[in-house]
């Protein structure tokens, strides 16, 4: 397959050129940018052409365009790669607004091509094995999710600019991802959702590194989103703690090795050494805990290649991808009824607002 690349910065060379590696037959066609320096490097490291127009690299008939770029740019970018005959793998948040997501549906409806979007905290082993045991029954029903990040990392001071510049949007450049692996572990879509947001101490009373975001799911059931971009406690870039009638499932992204002895209050008393390279997952019953599953060291390119592997697979049975662009839109859907639940300090309905309510995910 002909792959394409439109943005040549961090997210492809970090994720999508190392996950391309999975598949044998692909083949780097070339890359656009709009940066002189990005494109000259690029031709360095992959020995591809490097274009300033999307125009020049559509001409050279590819399977799958990337589109890596800053959010804003990803609707029309989506459009004109499917207009131009191939299929898309957008990198998150997919686009800004649902009514953006809805034009890139009506685009790959006409043309014939399928969007999928990189999505990839759904495949890291440690999230993926919590769903596992939730679909299997295990350990009974699940009543109720938390999902929550703690960091001191506050949306303005982003290395990158253009997340520097999403500060008023920070659920949607950062917690996409939270959202998004709230509905996998559930299984369905959420009916409602409250939301409310801080600026903490800032300036910009509409910047949001502060949001608490509340889901309520079919069969009267809850899911909380907390991010704090303001801790000063040690990072918590994701945790995870899935309420089930017969144990807790927990995942921690994230190296994890420390060893514990003593005595500590709700847990069992001697030596206790816990490790994962890029991640944990584990069962907690009572005093009891089992480990599930640990993530590699390089956790985010190897989920992001066992995702791709999967994308493509779709594509060329002409089926729906994983984490697709139907799905993608939902989630921003639900970022959005956020926000104005914030605006309006009102409980927002969401079951006329989600393109696949009545479905399973």
């Amino acid at each position: 397959m002909r792959f394409g690349y439109v943005g040549l910065g961090r997210a492809t060379r970090m994720y999508h050129l190392p996950a391309l590696e999975r598949i044998p037959e692909a083949t780097v066609v070339g890359g656009v940018d709009s940066s002189q320096e990005q494109r000259a490097t690029w031709a360095e490291i992959t020995g591809a052409p490097a274009y300033s127009s999307l125009d020049d690299l559509l001409e050279q008939r590819l399977d799958v365009v990337v589109v890596a770029t800053s959010p804003e740019s990803h609707a029309d970018l989506c459009i004109r790669a499917l207009r131009g005959g191939a299929h898309v793998v957008c990198e998150k948040p997919f686009t800004m607004t649902a009514a953006e997501a809805d034009r890139v549906l009506s685009a790959a409806a006409e043309s014939g091509r399928q969007v999928a979007v990189n999505h990839q905290y759904r495949e890291k082993p440690i999230f993926r094995v919590l769903r596992e045991h939730i679909r299997s029954g295990e350990f009974g029903r699940l009543a109720f999710c938390q999902i929550w990040q703690l960091m001191e990392l506050a949306p303005w001071e982003e290395p990158t600019p253009w997340r520097a510049g999403m500060a008023r949007r920070t659920l949607l450049e950062g917690g996409v991802h939270l959202v998004d692996l709230m509905i996998q572990t559930f299984g369905e879509l959420p009916v409602a959702v409250y939301a409310r947001h801080s600026a903490g101490f800032h300036d910009d009373a509409d910047a949001d590194p502060i949001q608490i975001v509340s889901l309520e799911f079919p069969g009267n059931r809850l899911g909380l989103v907390t991010v704090d971009r303001l801790c000063k406690a040690g990072t918590r870039y994701l945790e995870v703690r899935a309420d089930c009638e017969r144990a807790s499932l927990r995942a921690s992204l994230g190296g994890r090795a420390y060893a514990q002895i003593g005595v500590k209050r709700a847990e069992p008393t001697g030596l206790k050494f816990d490790y994962g390279l890029g991640g944990l997952a584990w069962a907690e019953i009572g005093r009891r805990r089992r480990v599930l599953a640990r993530s590699p060291r390089d956790t985010s390119v190897t989920a992001t290649g066992d995702l791709l592997v999967a994308i493509v697979d779709a594509f060329r049975s002409g089926s729906e991808p994983p984490s697709s662009a139907r799905e993608a839109r939902d989630v921003i859907a639900v970022i959005e009824a956020a926000y104005e639940s914030h605006a309006t300090e009102t409980r927002i309905d969401l079951t006329e607002r989600l393109l696949a309510s009545a479905q399973t995910v």
